[in-house]
């Protein structure tokens, strides 16, 4: 399974999906074959694809992690766990999201399981974007010698900027200044052209969004589909005398205490 890039009018970006990088097993490398782009330079990570099918009995402990270490440091840039335990197997379909991040931050990828069972069937695509730009720019070379050094002083735009100023100059004229309308319409140009790099930006953030909250109300389900045993609970004690004799113990105390009372009356001449 694979995806191919797709331009938008709107970014310089294209955006796609790698190859599957667990055709091969259990683990890859990101290297330039998952992704169908001319050089892996410029390409930003934003997102994680996977599909397995978790094979398992009921009732056993397992648990699955979709991961990549984290190139230039340690732990895991993406790793995402999977807790089957307690349940029987199946087949799982998720997207995760994740901030844009260099290709090149993204280390080795693997499927790790704990406990009792197996993986099969996997399917891991990394959703991207692509600047052929920064490519093209990154594979300029430079030739620095033919750089000239600038004299501020010598520039004749400098020294006439150093001028007294004629008051009358600030008077607008359309006749005086022919070039106004192009300059107008180049910053018009320029803000247009600003305003579509910022729905382009605008535009992945709305899409990761969305698969969050599709992702997020796939998980409800589970809980919503779940069954909680019940019924009635009978009562399982039950009294082999309906009669209840009388406390005597209670009649002596109570005989114990009338005559101490009796014998204080008396005493203080009651």
């Amino acid at each position: 399974m694979a995806f191919s890039a797709q331009p938008s009018s709107s970014s310089p970006y294209e955006f796609g999906y790698s190859n599957n990088a667990a055709l091969g097993g259990s683990s890859w490398g990101m290297s330039s074959s998952l992704f169908p782009v001319p050089s892996i330079q410029g390409v930003d990570i934003n997102g994680v694809f996977y599909q397995y099918t978790a094979n398992k009995a009921a009732g056993d402990p397992f648990q699955v992690s979709v991961q990549n270490k984290h190139a230039e440091g340690n732990g895991y840039i993406f790793r995402e766990t999977d807790d089957w335990s307690g349940g029987s197997g199946g087949t799982i379909q998720k997207f995760v999201p994740v901030p844009y991040s260099p290709l090149g931050y993204w280390g080795e990828g693997s499927i790790d399981t704990v406990g009792v069972g197996s993986v099969s069937d996997a399917t891991v695509l990394y959703s991207y974007r692509f600047d052929p730009e920064r490519v093209q720019q990154s594979q300029e070379a430079y030739d620095f010698s033919q750089i000239q050094s600038y004299d501020a002083l010598s520039d004749s735009y400098v020294t006439a900027s150093l001028e007294p100023t004629d008051p009358e100059l600030y008077e607008w004229d359309p006749e005086e200044k022919p070039g106004d309308e192009e300059e107008d319409g180049e910053r018009l140009e320029k803000a247009l052209a600003a305003s579509e790099n910022a729905l382009g930006i605008a535009n992945g953030v709305t899409q990761s969004s969305v698969l969050q909250a599709m992702n997020n109300a796939v998980g409800m389900n589970t809980y919503y589909a779940a069954s909680i045993p019940g019924g009635a609970y009978k009562e399982t004690v039950s009294l082999s005398d309906k009669n209840l004799p009388d406390n005597k113990r209670a009649f002596r105390s109570l005989g114990q205490q009338k005559l101490h009372t009796d014998m204080v009356d008396h005493q203080y001449g009651k």
